[in-house]
């Protein structure tokens, strides 16, 4: 079985490594327009250091925040050194591995484009990067570590997790805006913030070795890129590692609970309106807490949360990137139809279900078979309208607010259309996958990029969603009421029959 197991995990990391190469031929086509080169690389630097940081983030936070292994493995004749270094190799290895997969594309175009040199140069810089957004993963929750303590600690990380992952999206949105564009004739003038953004570290040595432009500039930026990374390697060695293995041990404490009665009380009487069984109920109020608890769970949840709420107002900043006046951007946005954008946010919140299956208490599992359960169907139940009630629901009410906001509230009904719709999607999602029972899998067989691949197919279903929905409100008079009515039922089939489960099935899913 365990062998099974890691088949299976090394078959994921695998399909996530070509999901990503993918994803790295469209960044290695910004080598390709006639402008400059040190702008071009300051592009694909940026990008590349968002993808690797929100993979850190989201993949590896969990291995680098890790204590079981340390409480099992000290008392035997393993020292700290060791099992540190063992977990740092870990990390390094698997991002090195995406990173290579994600700069495939750039390395090829660069090869042929500009020669072996530029092949060198990028693999180089790739190593810094990685280095460096390393050590900045670590220096930042060593910060955390060493102000808080305890359960509020726990609390904080997810909460700083979030700011991170979204500030690092609007700034990957702003490096491209940073410079001065006027059609393809591109002016860039050497500024001291420039020292502020890596990417511009890692692009000067490219304007240097590639274009042999020694301007003092580009040659205090690349050596910032090179000193920056040496001196924080050598200060997290002979500083912070020590210090930060021994303040992680502040996640073993304050496992107090907060949940007042006033929360409780709320989610029993939500429970006795959208559950229409006693063990339904139970399920649901276990998975809230267990939500609640799971926090390696959250440390991959909030990130897809946070994106859910940035992707449509990037979108929309790519469309009016041109106009200056406040009113203006909100004239241009109130007279389209660019609420559409909120199907982003539904391909990204519709792909979050499936994690329900991961968590840290996996081992505890067993409870299902021994409790009296009949019909597994109550379980599943249970579980999707907790988490439609813990993270769905609430997100999406959030983004429905903000562009009420723009439009006004002529928009409900096309904001409960997008809602129908993300339930089919979901519904559909848990219909066709294995059935896997929640919290029942360990959190290493889903790691690297493994739910890349439904995220991208969630777009592609979202935007025939989108096109339907807009030829809807455009083609027929009552089209969208139509188009609500279709969906609706749709629900109620999907609601029908993507329950019919047994026991036989959820062993087959498990095989």
């Amino acid at each position: 079985m365990n062998g099974k197991n890691n088949d299976e995990s090394t078959n994921s990391f695998r399909s996530g490594l070509l999901i990503y190469a993918f994803m790295g031929i469209f960044i290695g086509i910004f080598l390709l327009p006639p402008f400059s080169l040190f702008l071009k690389m300051n592009i694909i630097m940026g990008m590349l250091i968002f993808m690797i940081m929100t993979t850190m983030i989201s993949d590896f936070s969990s291995v680098l925040l890790d204590i079981d292994d340390k409480n099992i493995l000290l008392p035997r004749p393993v020292d700290a050194k060791t099992l540190n270094t063992a977990k740092l190799i870990h990390i390094v290895v698997y991002l090195f591995s995406i990173t290579l997969a994600i700069t495939a594309g750039a390395l090829a175009i660069g090869f042929f484009r500009y020669g072996f040199l530029f092949f060198l140069v990028l693999l180089f810089e790739i190593i810094l990067i990685c280095g460096f957004v390393i050590l900045f993963t670590s220096l930042f929750y060593y910060v955390i570590l060493t102000v808080f303590s305890g359960e509020k600690l726990k609390d904080i990380i997810n909460y700083f997790q979030i700011a991170l992952t979204i500030s690092m999206t609007v700034m990957y949105q702003l490096i491209g805006r940073i410079f001065n564009f006027s059609d393809l004739n591109i002016s860039i003038t050497p500024n001291w913030w420039h020292l502020l953004l890596p990417s511009a570290w890692f692009a000067a040595p490219f304007s240097i070795f590639i274009e042999h432009d020694y301007n003092s500039h580009y040659v205090v930026l690349s050596l910032v890129g090179i000193i920056v990374p040496i001196i924080a390697i050598t200060l997290y060695v002979m500083v912070v590692a020590p210090r930060f293995e021994r303040n992680l041990q502040k996640l073993n404490s304050g496992s107090a609970q907060r949940k007042t009665k006033g929360k409780a009380s709320l989610r029993r009487r939500v429970s006795n309106i959208i559950c229409h069984n006693p063990i339904e109920k139970v399920f649901f109020m276990f998975t809230l807490q267990m939500l609640d608890n799971e926090r390696k769970l959250k440390l991959r949840i909030f990130p897809n949360m946070a994106f859910s709420v940035a992707f449509p107002f990037i979108f929309l900043l790519n469309l009016v990137g041109g106009r200056v006046s406040f009113s203006d951007i909100f004239a241009q946005i109130s007279q389209g139809r660019y609420y559409l954008y909120l199907y982003f946010s539904v391909a990204l919140l519709a792909a979050m279900f499936p994690l329900i299956s991961l968590s840290q208490n996996y081992k505890g599992a067993w409870i299902y078979k021994a409790l009296p359960v009949e019909n597994p169907a109550v379980v599943f139940k249970g579980a999707f309208k907790g988490f439609l009630y813990k993270y769905i629901v609430p997100t999406f009410l959030f983004m429905s607010f903000l562009f009420i906001g723009i439009y006004g509230v002529k928009i409900v009904p096309d904001l409960a259309l997008i809602f129908l719709n993300m339930l089919i999607l979901m519904l559909a999602i848990f219909h066709f996958s294995k059935k896997e029972l929640p919290f029942y899998k360990e959190f290493q067989y889903a790691q690297n990029g493994s739910s890349t691949g439904m995220i991208f197919l969630m777009f592609a279903l979202c935007g025939v969603a989108a096109a339907v929905h807009y030829f809807a409100l455009v083609l027929f008079p009552f089209g969208l009421a139509l188009n609500i009515g279709i969906s609706l039922i749709i629900v109620i089939i999907l609601l029908h029959y993507s329950f019919k489960i047994s026991w036989k099935d959820i062993e087959k899913g498990t095989q």
